[in-house]
């Protein structure tokens, strides 16, 4: 409440209002069908992982991937995304809790990327060569992850409480092809990247170059566990970000509002409405009266 309090007094209703009077709507098309596109290709990305390393269904990968983004939207800094593994089977939960970390440390690792292109537009170019030494340092060990779940398993051997679930894990993850799944992370993080920018050329003409100096230190921000969702804290940081690069506070909220809107809330409901219509049917199923047949029928 305190966040949202903040941002309210320093972006007045006013302002808000008047962003979304020339609103172009061929662009905000344009960032749904970004949107929508993420929303596939995470779910496809999601599904393949699993199916790396099980016999599980697509519509187990779905149940998993909506249900997390319900739980990421009810729990500070998003991080209820990592619950995944309570919508699977008990014996299949330590699995698919390391694929979650695994999934989310690629999507981490394609917004550091995104984090190093911004520098050749923000810092001089031989600070902008540094941070792209170290994000070149990153890449043998975001390759190597499965390897070195293997070995961190192998070095906790004596733990018993432990070793069982990582064993496990090191046994089922080492397969996975980890440049295919970094390429698709860094395709999601340009769709992402771009339905923002679309979402703020409809409420205020700007150039791609200001979206990608400021997107993915707003999307750090909006990670920050101070608010459910990030609701507040995006929106106060778009604002102060983007004022530099002459786009009105009122335009800045609504963009980080409407990509709240449409990239946090949307799935979130989706996967809401997924998990109500499964337990209906469940009930449905089971609740239903029997009628014997005359065959086993009581005298």
């Amino acid at each position: 409440m305190g966040v949202v309090s903040v941002t309210l007094w320093r972006v007045s209703f006013a302002d808000l209002r008047a962003a979304f009077r020339d609103l172009d709507r061929g662009s905000l098309y344009q960032a749904f069908f970004c949107i929508l596109a993420l929303m596939v290709l995470r779910a496809y990305k999601w599904h393949r992982l699993m199916v790396a390393v099980g016999n599980f269904r697509f519509q187990q990968s779905m149940r998993t991937l909506l249900g997390g983004c319900v739980l990421g939207l009810i729990t500070p800094g998003r991080v209820g995304e990592l619950g995944r593994c309570i919508f699977v089977r008990k014996h299949e939960r330590t699995q698919t809790g390391i694929l979650t970390l695994l999934d989310r440390t690629l999507d981490f690792w394609a917004l550091v990327t995104l984090v190093g292109a911004s520098l050749f537009l923000l810092v001089p170019e031989p600070a902008a060569i540094f941070g792209l030494a170290l994000w070149l340092a990153l890449v043998p060990i975001v390759l190597g992850l499965p390897g070195l779940l293997a070995h961190l398993s192998k070095a906790v051997q004596r733990l018993r409480h432990f070793h069982g679930p990582l064993a496990e894990v090191a046994i089922g993850l080492p397969p996975i092809k980890m440049p295919r799944y970094a390429l698709m992370a860094l395709a999601a993080m340009w769709l992402e990247l771009s339905s923002f920018f679309f979402l703020l050329r409809a409420l205020f003409h700007t150039e791609f170059a200001t979206a990608v100096a400021t997107y993915p230190y707003i999307a750090l921000a909006g990670d920050l566990p101070f608010s459910f969702g990030g609701v507040g804290v995006r929106e106060g940081v778009a604002a102060f970000l983007l004022s530099p690069y002459a786009v009105p506070p009122g335009a800045a909220v609504d963009a980080a509002l409407l990509w709240f809107l449409l990239g946090i809330l949307f799935p979130a409901l989706l996967g809401l409405a997924w998990l109500v219509v499964e337990k209906a049917k469940y009930f449905a199923r089971y609740s239903a009266p029997r009628v014997p047949s005359d065959s086993v029928a009581a005298p």
